[in-house]
C-alpha cells in the first residue's frame, strides 16, 4: 500500500497516523494545497478512476453510524423516510450517501430530490448492510461512521484504511457545518453537506482512489457545499464495476416483502433452491456490525419466494438475500424493511391525461407516502396537478382496480364502481392541490385516483387527466 504525504506542513492527528495506513488521498480535502498534491499523485492513470488496492468481502459489507454530530444543522430533519426506516437527521443522510452506490435502487429510489428516484446507482456487484446505530465510534476496522471532535484543519473527512479488514469514516467536527439535507443547503464556505461526503468517503471505503474527472463523486477536492457528491456519476459507476464486476444476470433481487405474522415473506428472483440467507438489521446496535441471519431457507415458485421467521433482535433497516458462495454477486442489492410497518408500494401512474383545448396535458401526481404512519409523521399525504384549465371546476374521483376504458375522447384508468370524492377548481395556471391524508380503514385496500373537468372548448366538453395508483399502508 503506498503513503502519501500531501503537505509536509500538515501534521495529522494521532488518529490518522496509526500502524494502519492513513493516506490523504483518502481524506476528502478543502485546501488547494492539498488537492494539488493528490492530483500528481494520481498523473498517468488517465485521470479516470482509481484503485486504493483491496476490496471489501461479504464479511465486511456492514456500516454502522455513531450519532455524534453536533451542531442543530448536522439533525435538523425529522421526517422519517419509507426508503430508510427508522432514521433521521445525520444517520438518514448517512444512509442515503452509502446506499448511492448500491447495485440497483434502494426501494424506489426516493429520499433525494436532487437525483429523484435514483438513488442506489453502481450496478455492480456490491452492495451494502446498513446495520443501524453504533454505542462508540469504535476502532479502525469496525466499519462505523462518526464525527471526530476538534479542527480538522485541511482536512474535513478521511477514511482509514486498508479497508480488507474493515473501516472507519470520520468527519472533522470544525470548521465545517454539518447539513443532513434533504434538499439544498447553503453555500457558505464553511456548509457541507453530510450526504455527499459520506458517499465520497464510502467510496474510499470500497476501494476506490481519487479520480481526475470534473463531477466525478470520487473526485473530491473543496466544491462548495459537497452537494454535487450525492449522486454518484459515470467514471464512479465505472470503477466500482471494475472492482466488484457489473451486476450479474443470476443476482438474487428483492421487488417487495409482506409482513405474515412473525415471518417476512420476500418476492424476488434468482433466489437458490436451498440454502438461502435472509440478512436483517440489528434492531439494538450493540452488535459487532454482523447482520443478524436467518438461513437454510428453500425458495418456492420457482426461486421467486421466500419466507423467513423475522429474528426477534431485527429492526428497521434493510433485508438483503445471500445465496450459497462468497462471491460478489452473490448477496442481493438491500431492500428498505420495517418488521413492524411492513412494506408500503410504490405509488404508479397510469397512461397520460387527455390533451386540452389549450393544448396542456393535465397530470396528476402524488406527494408524500400513502401510510398511516408516514403521512401523520411528515409532509402528509395527497396529489397535485399540473396542465389544467386555468378556473375550471372538476370532481376527484377514484375506481379500485386499473384499467384503460375509451371515454369522452380520453381514457378512464379504472373500473367501476367509480366513486366521487371531491370537487375542486384549478387555479389561475391550472394547477391543483389536494390534500386527502390516510384514513386507517383505508389500510390495504388500492384505489386509482383520476381528474375530471370542464372543458368548454373541447369536442366533448370534458377533460381528463392520467390516472394514479395508490395502495394504503401501515
Amino acid at each position: 500500500m503506498r503513503r502519501f504525504r500531501a503537505a509536509p506542513e500538515r501534521h495529522f492527528p494521532p488518529q490518522m497516523t496509526s500502524n494502519r495506513i492513513q493516506s490523504a488521498a483518502t481524506a476528502l480535502l478543502t485546501s488547494c494545497a492539498l488537492l494539488g498534491a493528490v492530483a500528481l499523485m494520481l498523473a498517468g492513470r488517465g485521470g479516470a478512476y482509481a484503485f486504493l488496492g483491496g476490496s471489501l468481502d461479504l464479511t465486511q459489507r456492514d456500516f454502522r453510524v455513531h450519532n455524534n454530530f453536533t451542531g442543530g444543522e448536522a439533525n435538523n430533519n425529522p421526517s422519517p423516510d419509507p426508503n430508510f426506516p427508522g432514521a433521521t437527521g445525520a444517520v438518514l443522510a448517512i444512509w442515503k450517501g452509502v446506499i448511492e452506490w448500491g447495485s440497483v435502487l434502494h426501494g424506489s429510489g426516493g429520499g433525494d430530490d436532487t437525483q429523484p428516484g435514483d438513488l442506489g446507482s453502481g450496478g455492480a456487484n456490491f452492495d451494502a448492510s446498513y446495520q443501524g446505530l453504533a454505542p462508540s465510534p469504535g476502532g479502525t476496522d469496525d466499519n462505523i461512521i462518526s464525527m471526530l471532535p476538534g479542527f480538522g484543519g485541511g482536512l474535513i473527512a478521511f477514511a482509514e484504511l486498508p479497508i480488507s479488514d474493515g473501516w472507519r469514516i470520520r468527519f472533522y467536527e470544525a470548521p465545517s457545518i454539518w447539513h443532513d439535507g434533504p434538499g439544498l443547503i447553503p453555500s457558505g464556505q464553511f456548509d457541507k453537506d453530510m450526504q455527499g461526503v459520506a458517499a465520497h468517503e464510502y467510496g474510499h471505503a470500497l476501494g476506490l482512489d481519487h479520480s481526475q474527472v470534473n463531477g466525478s463523486t470520487m473526485r473530491g477536492g473543496s466544491g462548495g457545499n459537497q452537494i454535487g457528491l450525492r449522486s454518484i456519476e459515470a467514471d464512479d459507476i465505472a470503477g466500482v464495476q471494475a472492482l466488484y464486476g457489473l451486476a450479474a444476470a443470476q443476482k438474487p433481487h428483492i421487488e417487495s416483502y409482506h409482513l405474515d405474522g412473525s415471518q417476512v415473506v420476500i418476492l424476488g428472483n434468482n433466489f437458490a433452491a436451498s440454502g438461502n440467507e435472509v440478512w436483517f438489521t440489528r434492531g439494538s446496535g450493540l452488535g459487532d456490525g454482523t447482520p443478524l441471519k436467518a438461513t437454510g431457507i428453500s425458495s418456492r415458485a420457482g426461486g421467486t419466494l421466500l419466507r423467513a421467521v423475522i429474528p426477534a433482535a431485527a429492526g428497521a433497516g434493510d433485508i438483503l438475500v445471500k445465496i450459497p458462495g462468497a462471491a460478489h454477486g452473490d448477496l442481493s442489492g438491500a431492500f428498505p424493511f420495517d418488521p413492524v410497518l411492513g412494506y408500503c408500494p410504490p405509488i404508479v401512474s397510469h397512461g397520460a391525461g387527455k390533451t386540452t383545448s389549450m393544448g396542456t396535458t393535465p397530470t396528476l401526481t402524488a406527494y408524500g407516502t400513502p401510510s398511516v404512519f408516514y403521512s401523520s409523521a411528515s409532509t402528509g399525504f395527497g396529489l397535485t396537478a399540473l396542465g389544467g384549465l386555468p378556473n375550471a371546476p372538476g370532481i376527484l374521483f377514484y375506481g379500485a382496480s386499473a384499467a384503460a376504458r375509451p371515454f369522452m375522447g380520453g381514457t378512464l384508468y379504472s373500473n367501476g364502481p367509480l366513486v366521487r370524492d371531491t370537487s375542486f377548481t384549478f387555479g389561475f395556471f391550472g394547477d391543483l392541490s389536494i390534500a386527502l391524508g390516510v384514513d386507517p380503514a383505508t389500510i390495504g385496500t388500492t384505489r386509482i385516483w383520476q381528474l375530471w373537468f370542464r372543458d368548454t372548448g373541447d369536442a366533448f366538453g370534458v377533460g381528463l387527466s392520467n390516472g394514479v395508483e395508490v395502495t394504503y399502508c401501515l
